[in-house]
């Protein structure tokens, strides 16, 4: 009798062990999943926030781009000058970050321009506005934006 009653009690200390463990380690194992899902979720979060970043530094540019194009046509080539060169030093920062493929291509083709903009700006030639058109197509199609179609001159202009 001893020994079946030190049996049902080894087996009831182990029931107990057992009745306790196994909801712990399910536990464990969601808790688990729940981690390595948030994990997940957080790289990509990381890589939408890093692309968010890059576009809106892209974006700068283009607003820097803008303000060059403004003082070009009015003719304030002085003006244009000092935006010349801070607009493509920060386009040759933002391609040495190693923005996507797509993206890099077309800043290093907006920096193939710089000397024919900067020449043209120092000798204040308006045609320098003929060489920023590239330009602004290629900031566009980085940033995804829709572009253009390139046009003649407009009815108006036509002799």
């Amino acid at each position: 009798m001893k020994k079946l009653l030190a049996g049902l009690v080894v087996f009831l200390v182990a029931g107990a062990f057992a009745a306790g463990y196994w909801p712990q380690r399910q536990e464990l194992l969601t808790a688990r999943a729940e981690a390595s899902e948030l994990r997940r979720q957080l790289s990509e979060s990381r890589s939408e926030v890093a692309a968010a970043e890059a576009k809106a530094r892209l974006g700068r540019i283009f607003g820097r781009y803008l303000a060059l194009r403004d003082a070009v046509a009015s003719g304030n080539f002085g003006e244009a000058q000092g935006l010349s060169s801070s607009f493509f030093d920060l386009v040759r920062e933002e391609a040495a970050k190693g923005p996507d493929p797509s993206a890099r291509t077309a800043l290093d083709a907006v920096l193939m321009r710089r000397d024919a903009v900067t020449a043209g700006i120092a000798r204040s030639e308006i045609s320098v506005r003929d060489v920023l058109v590239p330009v602004e197509r290629e900031l566009r199609r980085a940033l995804g934006y829709p572009l253009l179609p390139l046009a003649g001159p407009s009815p108006a202009e036509q002799p």
